[in-house]
């Protein structure tokens, strides 16, 4: 006994030490994700001084609020293939001067002109969103096939906990410089408007990125595709702490998980075409349902909200900032139960809080009194007031344990090796698609009816949970190279 002990701790203190260094990786593969909530919620305190430095209508307030998602579109459709081509490490490294051009040159962008800035900031969005698609796509991707199965959920959620941070830091740098410019459209310093500043904000998560990037080894998987077998087992040991023996037995695995094609980058025309399109199609919808109870519509656009139902841009910013807390919560919440749990029990119970939480949202503006303008006005009783905000938390806690971090945690670990970057593409491009489509169609949804928004949301909600208990499968503490068995079943 004497003799087996030192080596059982030994084993241990090499397998703690590996799941810190994975941990580590993990947090840098999500910055990324970070710069997506960052500067979507830049968007959110600045959207209303970029239509009035531009003169924009809504339709145009609508497209400067969506460029971002456009650009993310063509990112996740072609990152995933690229990455399987040029590996994981180098597509995220390519994305940080993406986004280091939109901080810059997206704040600057009014010194072009009403007309022309509008369109260069248009542009600047697009690329930005290039990188940020790219990020949010390969990162679940690269996360997976790094991290021990023991913890591999966990660390794929870090993903959507990015984002929330990303969202409530710029919450509170919008917060804090227009309490002292005294609103987004007035002038701060220098001649420059606090919404051009809040874009320059953008640079310091884009330096992150570039700086730790350069610093992450690429995923084992990708290298074992490529005949780098060493490399892969260098890589392994340092983020399981698994011995070489094992190691090397896990490097087979992964080889053998390949098939006959070896490292061949699948078409996506081949993939839809392969035995498994079911499973793409189960993916593309868990995408779809993820952004059809509207989270990016209350993401993005909570001052909006806010401000559409009487209260004033300062205290809408204020809402914004203690929602953007309680998001926090829920996806620490999600982190830290997703290997207990299981992924599709947290889907449907947290689906389940979603629907209830909207159904809350819609009753309330449903039978809410109306202002002179015919608008739902609840400033005049504190009580609604109070239950819109609790309604807002519960679907905020319902959704950031749930379906925000689990849809990541599924599209990184549900597909089998041989598939999984272009599969990644076609789910992460269908979730920006539909993401388009609520955001830009958010605004004029909210004036046509706050209500009646929110009763479509909450449809959607219950089609996602029925939708998970029928076709979603169980990936909890399987390796990748067991997934296709696991997913066949």
């Amino acid at each position: 006994m004497s003799t087996i002990q030192p080596q059982s701790e030994a084993s241990s203190a090499r397998i703690h030490k590996a799941h810190k260094y994975a941990t580590g990786l993990a947090l840098i593969a999500t910055l990324g994700p970070l710069f997506y909530g960052f500067e979507g919620m830049v968007l959110n305190g600045a959207i209303g001084a970029v239509g009035t430095t531009f003169q924009l209508g809504p339709l145009m307030q609508g497209i400067a609020g969506s460029a971002g998602i456009i650009g993310a579109i063509i990112g996740a459709f072609v990152a995933g293939r690229i990455s399987d081509i040029i590996g994981r490490k180098t597509t995220l490294m390519w994305v940080g001067p993406l986004l280091m051009f939109e901080a810059i040159c997206g704040a600057f962008s009014p010194q072009l002109g009403p007309e022309w800035g509008y369109v260069f900031l248009l542009l600047c969005r697009i690329v930005g969103g290039v990188g940020f698609g790219a990020a949010t796509t390969v990162a679940p991707g690269y996360v997976a096939e790094i991290a021990p199965a023991s913890i591999r959920g966990r660390l794929i959620a870090f993903r959507q906990l990015a984002i929330i941070i990303g969202l409530t830091s710029a919450a509170v740098i919008n917060a804090v410089i227009v309490g002292i410019s005294g609103g987004s459209g007035e002038e701060l310093a220098f001649g420059i408007a606090t919404w051009q500043f809040m874009f320059l904000f953008l640079i310091i998560p884009a330096l992150c990125f570039i700086g730790f990037t350069a610093r992450i080894p690429e995923s084992p998987r990708y290298l074992v595709a490529k005949g780098r077998k060493a490399e892969a087992a260098q890589v392994l040991e340092r983020v399981t702490g698994e011995s070489s023996e094992s190691v090397a037995a896990t490097v087979e695995s992964i080889h053998a998980s390949l098939g006959t094609a070896g490292g061949e980058t699948w078409s996506i025309g081949k993939i839809l075409k392969s035995e498994w399109r079911g499973l793409v199609f189960v993916g593309i919808a868990l995408a779809a349902f993820q952004q059809l109870t509207g989270t990016n519509g209350i993401f993005f656009y909570s001052n909006m909200i806010f401000e559409s139902i009487g209260y004033d841009e300062s205290t809408a910013l204020y809402q914004t900032l203690f929602l953007g807390v309680f998001k926090i919560v829920g996806v620490t919440a999600g982190i830290l139960l997703v290997d207990r749990v299981g992924r599709k029990k947290m889907l449907m119970v947290g689906g389940a809080l979603i629907f209830v939480a909207l159904g809350i949202i819609a009753t309330i503006f449903t039978f809410a009194p109306h202002n002179a303008e015919g608008s739902v006005d609840i400033t005049s009783s504190p009580v609604l007031g109070y239950l819109v905000i609790i309604g807002f938390c519960l679907f905020l806690l319902g959704f950031t344990s749930s379906w925000g971090p689990i849809f990541s945690v599924l599209m990184g670990e549900m597909f089998p090796n041989k598939i999984r970057g272009g599969a990644m593409s076609l789910a992460s491009g269908a979730d920006f698609v539909v993401n388009l489509l609520v955001v830009i169609s958010f605004p004029y949804l909210v004036a046509w009816s706050p209500a009646g928004v929110y009763w479509i949301f909450f449809v959607f909600g219950v089609l996602a949970v029925l939708f998970t208990g029928r076709f979603v499968k169980e990936t909890k503490g399987a390796n990748l190279e067991e997934m296709e068995k696991v997913v066949k079943e």
